[in-house]
């Protein structure tokens, strides 16, 4: 009998021990299963908002990085599984869905009990309505603390877990299928809060992968400073537009190093990232990208002369227009007698966007494609001291003319030249000039005394035409193809770099080597290159002496910056913010959010 009760007793056991086993390891082949596929969505999700002005679906220029899809919200019958439903909104209550899988590109991912994963989407990230994403943007979602100032989170994947309850998971109902509540609980089910839970226990089982606001800008950030080192590496390589195959056709004839005008751009000074100009400064090899930018206008210290005797037609408004002969030619001497001034003014020469007297500062504005904009005024006083101004502006536009880039040197940024002689316009070609003369008295309104203008259209001839010495470094795209080979325009940066205002975060630095001028060759490790000290999470803290040049991105503003301002430390920190040719790289904290990239040979 004791035999018996012993069998009984070690029968029962093993049976028991080996039930708690197969139900621990079906536990756990849940929890794995469920583990894996949060992984691959949150994977699939940061890829998505990386590669999503890439997607040749895309057609706005401006939309950028950072751009996430809507749930999958839609009732209707005729819907697609899987696919996002645009648009989405807290407001509407559409902000949370089922994981829209077939959008992602990943198959129907299922957590360890096998229901479909789940997803909610702060309105800031959504790709429809999109919006601007950079360090500054906000996310609205919450996470067990929903108060204003709680952690943000950019989106949130939902693993339901087993149904609880009443729930009501038939595939057969639209309704049903679509309803969080029958597979979420708590304040994940409801809507339009955007307010949720990570909290489990008997009447909750939600596993949450949270994509915080961090997390997905570090992801952008780094898109973006690879961007820009892509473009700085082209510009090096080629800084005047004219290689082929390589080769530097100033360079060949010497047998020089197929590339001997090697050079990164020179720097925009550091200044206030809203309204700073973005113009190269010679000698400036630390600061912010010297950028031109669609429908912006520059300081441009440009030089015009033409000379156009015949063709093109002239046409006249006000009662003391320019003459005829000072529209059509810059050495033509011209003589204007304003109302009340004491003697004539004398007009002749080119016109000089110089800013000193009596020119004005001169800008330019690119509208993009082969077009191009100039402008400056002579402001010339009356004489006898009464206070009377007589300005004349010159506007000069031409779309489709011959261009050239002289690469930077010492003393200049790379500069466009338009030159022509002796020939008739192209194709689709035109130049525009118009002349405007204003009367200033101190003691009345100004007027405009009259208007010349000369339009020059496609097969007229002029004898010479000439707008020199205008900025052009990094181009902003503008016609959704980075560098074609047509545009000669190496150092291309998208769209949307500025039109999600990336170029306020971002500053560049690099070693006296690279500037243009300098034919050196690399700098030397340890002398005159930039120094890097390194303190990274897992890694051993390090020291580079050998870096040639870094681009920096400066991250959402901590509790100390105050933004924004003309002082780089008020978006970079460490040794970063004092452009020393010294510069840090440690993982985010809360006194720094900075992310580096560094300039490569093979950028």
């Amino acid at each position: 009998m004791l035999l018996v009760l012993i069998l009984v007793v070690v029968t029962g056991s093993y049976v028991l021990l080996r039930s708690l086993n197969e139900a621990a390891q079906r536990n756990r082949d849940t929890q794995a299963g469920t583990a894996a596929s949060l992984a691959l969505a949150e994977r699939a999700l940061l890829g998505y908002a990386i590669r999503f002005p890439d997607d040749p679906a895309i057609i706005s220029r401006d939309t950028g990085p950072g751009l996430l899809p809507c749930p999958d919200t839609r009732f209707d019958s005729g819907d697609v599984p899987g696919q996002a439903d645009p648009p989405c909104a807290i407001s509407s209550s559409t902000e949370t869905g089922l994981l829209p899988w077939r959008s992602l590109d990943v198959p129907d991912l299922r957590d360890g009990a096998g229901a479909p994963l789940w997803y909610a989407l702060a309105n800031a990230f959504r790709n429809n309505p999109a919006g601007t994403v950079n360090p500054s943007t906000l996310a609205a979602l919450r996470v067990d603390d929903c108060a204003a100032g709680a952690r943000q989170v950019a989106a949130l994947v939902f693993a339901p877990g087993a149904a609880l309850g009443n729930q009501n998971r038939s595939t057969a109902s639209a309704t049903a299928r679509y309803n969080p509540a029958n597979y979420l609980e708590g304040e994940n089910a409801s809507r339009g809060d955007g307010c949720f839970s990570s909290a489990t226990g008997a009447s909750a089982n939600d596993f949450v992968r949270v994509i915080d606001r961090a997390q997905l800008l570090d992801a952008v950030q780094r898109r973006v400073l690879s961007d820009v080192a892509n473009a700085l590496g082209r510009y090096y390589t080629d800084p005047d537009g004219d290689d082929v195959a390589g080769v530097d056709p100033d360079c060949a004839a010497a047998t020089l190093p197929d590339d001997c005008d090697n050079a990164y751009p020179w720097l925009s000074p550091y200044d206030n990232p809203t309204t700073g100009a973005y113009l190269g400064v010679a000698g400036t090899r630390a600061g912010q990208l010297p950028l031109r930018r669609v429908d912006v206008d520059f300081p441009a210290a440009f030089r015009a002369v033409w000379e156009i005797p015949t063709d093109g037609t002239i046409s006249t408004t006000g009662t003391l227009p320019p003459a005829e002969a000072c529209v059509r030619s810059t050495s033509a001497v011209c003589s204007v007698q304003p109302p009340g001034f004491s003697a004539a003014v004398n007009f002749g020469g080119p016109v000089l966007g110089t800013g000193g007297l009596p020119f004005g500062a001169g800008t330019c504005r690119w509208p993009g494609g082969p077009a191009l904009r100039c402008a400056s005024t002579v402001v010339v006083s009356d004489p006898d001291g009464s206070g009377d101004v007589l300005s004349r502006a010159f506007v000069i536009e031409i779309r489709n003319l011959p261009r050239t880039l002289a690469p930077p040197s010492v003393t200049h940024p790379r500069l466009e030249d338009v030159l022509m002689s002796a020939a008739p316009l192209g194709t689709n070609a035109s130049i525009l000039i118009t002349i405007t003369d204003t009367l200033e008295p101190p003691a009345a309104a100004k007027s405009v005394l009259g208007l010349a203008r000369l339009l020059v259209t496609a097969g007229l001839n002029i004898d010479a035409f000439a707008l020199t010495g205008v900025p052009f470094d990094l181009e902003v795209d503008d016609d959704d193809s980075i560098d074609p080979p047509a545009r000669r325009s190496p150092g291309e940066l998208p769209h949307w770099f500025v039109a999600n205002d990336w170029q306020q975060f971002i500053a560049v630095a690099y070693a006296a080597a690279y500037a243009p001028g300098n034919v050196a060759g690399d700098c030397t490790a340890g002398t005159d290159c930039l120094m890097l000290e390194r303190a990274l999470r897992d890694t051993p803290a390090s020291e580079l002496d050998d870096v040639r040049g870094v681009v920096m991105a400066g991250g959402a503003a901590l509790a100390t910056q105050v933004r924004p301002g003309a002082d780089p430390a008020q978006v970079f920190e460490a040794d970063n913010a004092d452009f020393d040719d010294r510069y840090t790289e440690r993982t985010t904290a809360n006194d720094f959010n900075d992310l580096l990239r560094r300039l490569e040979p093979n950028d």
